[in-house]
């Protein structure tokens, strides 16, 4: 009921007109040529009254995280089928997932896996369960989430090695829930971004058959130096720098592990990154992360891997979870659901 009522009030704030914001906020926003969207000024003026994640416990931080999501995210869409499911592990416990088939009528569907942001400390299933539901839905795949383990109560490698358990856990039985093992994508925003393309990475090494698509939506691809954008962005635009570097602390406390290239794939040499799969890789203008994405996407295509690299100047961080309250991060989400959508449906696997 609170979340409702507080959504209410911002969806009010949030329907003046541009001009209003910038008259109430000092003007536009302009940094590198580009304009900050006047919604997402509104969003980042907000942020400032709320606790700094890097303050909180892990716990109220992850509480207060799902809370905004809420506010800020599209109520979630019906579909037709999901379904809950643990995955076992050798350690005797167990990665939950959660299964999403908007059309579950037509077998051999491809199947996205898919990793939650948060920097490996915050978000869950709950917290992008409305987003992969649209997911499943316009893109016309099943999409399977990954609710891997969380730092700092488990460092790394627990995120990745949970990421690589469940990828071969869907192959090995994406036919029982109506998808294809020979088209299977991976995707995930921010630090499941990372997971993402590491995983790709990994498998590579490990001579595993690869996803056949890698979706990155501002990811991390860096965490063992802070670019140029760390600093330029470092606060006032939601995600900051003090929190980036309570992520990294959390997960890779040894700093002799933010060198290897399944936390930091942007150190890989070329030739580990050739043969990966074909990616999408999206930045936003206002993000501490968007120099490493970009660089990242670079990276990918100098090794002859085919990239879509989609930058939303106006946009800050986490747009993808704030279409229900801003119309340009919403137009940019479907940017996002369509390529998968395109990839799938021009090619036979």
């Amino acid at each position: 009921m609170l979340v409702d009522i507080k959504r209410s009030i911002t969806s009010f704030a949030f329907s003046m007109p541009d001009n209003w914001v910038h008259s109430l906020f000092g003007g536009a926003i302009i940094s590198n040529e580009q304009v900050l969207d006047a919604q997402c000024q509104l969003a980042c003026n907000f942020a400032r009254f709320l606790p700094k994640l890097e303050t909180l416990t892990p716990p109220k931080a992850r509480k207060l995280h799902a809370e905004n999501m809420q506010i800020f995210d599209e109520a979630p869409i019906g579909i037709s089928h999901i379904e809950d499911k643990l995955i076992p592990t050798p350690s005797a416990s167990f990665i939950p997932i959660r299964l999403y088939n908007a059309h579950p009528q037509k077998g051999n569907l491809p199947i996205v896996i898919y990793f939650h942001g948060g920097g490996l400390t915050i978000g869950s299933l709950e917290t992008h369960d409305a987003f992969c539901r649209r997911l499943a839905y316009y893109s016309k795949v099943i999409v399977v989430s990954v609710g891997y383990r969380l730092a700092p109560e488990h460092p790394y490698p627990a995120a990745i090695d949970d990421a690589m358990i469940a990828y071969q856990y869907v192959r090995s039985i994406a036919y029982l829930f109506g998808g294809s093992p020979n088209a299977i994508a991976v995707a995930g925003d921010s630090a499941g971004g990372l997971l993402a393309t590491a995983l790709c990475i990994r498998a590579k090494k490990e001579k595993m058959p690869l996803p056949v698509y890698q979706a990155l939506l501002c990811p991390v691809t860096d965490v063992s130096r802070e670019s140029e954008t760390y600093t330029t962005y470092a606060d006032k635009f939601v995600l900051t720098r003090s929190a980036l570097r309570w992520f990294i602390r959390n997960y890779t406390p040894d700093e002799r592990d933010r060198k290897l290239v399944v936390n930091s794939p942007l150190l890989s040499d070329p030739k580990d990154l050739k043969g990966l799969p074909p990616a999408y890789i999206s930045t936003a203008g206002f993000d501490p992360l968007s120099h490493e994405g970009e660089a990242y996407a670079h990276a990918l295509e100098s090794a002859g891997v085919k990239v879509q690299h989609r930058h939303f100047p106006s946009l800050i961080h986490g747009y993808f979870q704030m279409g229900g309250m801003i119309p340009a991060a919403k137009e940019a989400e479907t940017d996002f659901l369509q390529s998968v959508h395109s990839f799938f449906a021009t090619r036979k696997f």
